[in-house]
């Protein structure tokens, strides 16, 4: 999962996802309804790849908490954020058995509740599975491509430098031309 375009803004609820940059702000498209916004750069934001969580060890990326998370509801929605602080560190227990309670308020497991259920009405995690299968789809496929190669068959590669070295018809490169300085000067 790409954590590192999802950001959270102070002030406003929910997640966003960075879709462009504008000239004084960051264009952001809400997860949750769609609407886009611009994020002034005067606003704390926080991108949710560098958020990390304590743990009695070192800490742990929010990003392989999500994870955890998900593999541990597989794939379903987990709890309600208002449920009790009891039944919310229990639940974080089983994604993260490490986890540091004296160091975690209860508001930061609420928060992260609600962005788990959040991300995963975005469809967020199921993102990642597509991009896992195209990946092992696409090493299936370079395989398939070199044992042609291996048994006599055209390598890709040389066609590729082929027609990458002739020139489109028509096509010239632009040339420079000098001004004057009166006709720089608008004179």
């Amino acid at each position: 999962m790409d954590l590192s375009k999802i950001i959270s803004v102070a002030g406003k609820s929910g997640l966003f996802r960075i879709v462009g940059q504008g000239r004084q702000a960051v264009i952001a498209e809400s997860l949750t309804d769609g609407k886009r916004m611009p994020i002034p750069s005067s606003m704390r934001v926080s991108s949710l790849e560098e958020i990390s969580m304590f743990t009695t060890g070192d800490d742990v990326p929010l990003g392989t908490v999500l994870e955890n998370l998900h593999k541990v509801e597989k794939g379903k929605p987990s709890l309600d954020p208002k449920e009790s602080d009891d039944k919310l560190f229990t639940k974080l227990g089983e994604a993260l058995p490490e986890h540091d309670r004296e160091r975690i308020y209860a508001s930061d497991v609420r928060k992260l509740f609600l962005w788990y259920d959040q991300l995963l009405k975005a469809g967020e995690f199921d993102k990642k599975e597509k991009k896992a299968k195209e990946e092992k789809e696409g090493t299936k496929a370079k395989k398939a491509g070199t044992k042609k190669e291996a048994d006599g068959g055209k390598p890709k590669v040389a066609a590729k430098k082929k027609a990458a070295g002739q020139k489109a018809a028509g096509t010239s490169k632009a040339k420079a031309t000098t001004m004057r300085k009166s006709a720089q000067r608008g004179a």
